[in-house]
């Protein structure tokens, strides 16, 4: 396959992706939805949940030892 053909198909699967993007947030702008007013967006102003301290396997072991 010649390497011209992969790189149309790549460059446009991109440029669909990032038009997807675009005119997503625009239609959201466009009716005035704040990233504030989604919830699954906490990420993108700072409210980040708190996950689960992660626990290794020698923690049990070496954990208490100062």
């Amino acid at each position: 396959m010649p390497v011209s053909a992969v790189l149309l198909v790549a460059g446009g699967l991109v440029l669909f992706n990032v038009m997807a993007v675009l005119m997503t947030a625009g239609v959201l702008t466009a009716k005035g939805i704040h990233p504030k007013q989604v919830k699954w967006l906490s990420w993108l102003h700072g409210e980040v949940e708190k996950a689960n301290p992660t626990i290794y396997a020698a923690c049990p072991l070496t954990c208490e030892i100062k």
